[in-house]
C-alpha cells in the first residue's frame, strides 16, 4: 500500500515524526491528514510529541511581532535538532517559503494561513529533505 493510499489510521513506526502545535482542533487533523497521505507521522505537540523522534515542528504563530520569536526557541528546547515551520494567519498572503520572516522569529521557514495541501506538503518535504 503506498503512503498516498494509506488509511488514515495506519500509522508506520519508520515515518518521520511531525509535531503539530496548532491549537485549532480542525486545522490540525487536516493537517494530520495531509501529514498521513504523505507518509509523515502527525504527533500532537501537547503529548505524542514527546514519545516518537520529531524532525518537523509546525508552529502556529498567532502573534508574530509580539511573541513568535519567543515561542519558536520554547519549541525549539522542546524538540533539538527538529527544523521548525512556522504558520500564521498574520503573515502576509501568499508568502510561501519566506526566508527572511523565517528567520527574523528563529523559524526554518515561514508560511500564511491559509494554503493549500500541496504548498504545505512541498514546504515540509523540503524541510525534511524528502
Amino acid at each position: 500500500m503506498s503512503a498516498e493510499s494509506a488509511p488514515s489510521g495506519d500509522f508506520d513506526l519508520h515515518w518521520p515524526g511531525v509535531a503539530l502545535c496548532e491549537p485549532d482542533v480542525l486545522l490540525r487533523a487536516l493537517l494530520g491528514e495531509w501529514l498521513r497521505r504523505a507518509a509523515f507521522e502527525p504527533l500532537r505537540c501537547a503529548e505524542d510529541a514527546s514519545l516518537t523522534p520529531v524532525v518537523l515542528v509546525v508552529a502556529d504563530v498567532p502573534a508574530p511581532r509580539q511573541t513568535g520569536a519567543a515561542h519558536i526557541a520554547t519549541l525549539r528546547g522542546r524538540f533539538p535538532g527538529a527544523k521548525v515551520l512556522a504558520i500564521s494567519g498574520q503573515f502576509m498572503p501568499g508568502m510561501h517559503g519566506a526566508p527572511s520572516a523565517a528567520t527574523a522569529l528563529g523559524a526554518d521557514a515561514a508560511l500564511a494561513k491559509p494554503f493549500s495541501r500541496g504548498v504545505f506538503i512541498d514546504i515540509v518535504r523540503g524541510l525534511v529533505k524528502r
